[in-house]
């Protein structure tokens, strides 16, 4: 019985991680890339994460520091699964 309370409890926060990854990755979109970018364009473009991380990684090197690494990839993750 503990072991399925315990189970459950892991997959919950787990779940919980990737949802608030995701939120932060939308949040961080918003943020940053609305300083260059008109938001609209990037929910028209059907890419996969490998492409949206070469993408943000690049904006990143653009931003001379106001986009971090970490936050390139969050922000990838979040456009990957926009769909």
């Amino acid at each position: 019985m503990k072991k399925a309370i315990f189970a459950g409890a892991t997959f919950f926060f787990a779940a919980l991680y990737a949802c608030n990854g995701i939120q932060e990755g939308k949040i961080l979109f918003e943020s940053k890339c609305a300083q260059c970018h008109k938001l609209e364009l990037s929910f028209k473009e059907t890419r996969n994460l490998t492409e949206w991380r070469k993408i943000t990684q690049r904006m990143a090197g653009y931003s001379h520091g106001g986009i971090t690494g970490k936050e390139a990839e969050k922000i990838a993750k979040y456009l990957a699964k926009k769909k």
